[in-house]
């Protein structure tokens, strides 16, 4: 998994944003952003159907897939970035993203987990997991879901 943080503050609790953009809505989870969301981190997948868009477009411009995953995020950023809040970008890049995820939400103070409309209906069983492992709320579409 690559981070980039564009800024780091401690003691304050992240929200971690899955965006996905080879859906049509799978920037929804950018709409659940409150202001009191002031340490964000955006999270793209590079597995699944929901990484489709990304390899398409790396393909066309002659690139590695998690440099297109960057340069999306870059985009992304520029859209939610505020006064004080803090913004991070994550390209899952390793063999189980939904675990690499679960891992980081895990081990940093986290606020919740918010995630596209598009995830349970283009890849429900990442989806699953992701309620599954993560000891947080996970957002869908305007649905909470408590998770064990």
């Amino acid at each position: 998994m690559d981070i980039s943080q564009h800024t780091i503050q401690a003691g304050r609790p992240r929200t971690f944003v899955l965006v996905d953009p080879t859906a049509d809505d799978g920037e929804s989870s950018l709409d659940l952003l409150e202001p009191s969301d002031d340490h964000v981190s955006l999270v793209v997948l590079l597995s699944g159907r929901s990484s489709s868009a990304l390899r398409e477009y790396a393909a066309t411009e002659g690139i590695d897939t998690a440099s297109a995953g960057w340069i999306y995020l870059d985009q992304v950023v520029e859209r939610v970035d505020g006064h004080d809040r803090i913004v991070e970008t994550i390209v899952a890049t390793g063999p189980d993203p939904v675990l690499e995820l679960a891992d980081l939400v895990a081990s940093n103070d986290t606020r919740r987990v918010v995630v596209p409309s598009s995830l349970p209906r283009v890849d429900p069983a990442s989806f699953r997991r992701l309620v599954d492992r993560i000891p947080s709320v996970v957002v869908s579409g305007g649905r909470a879901a408590a998770v064990r």
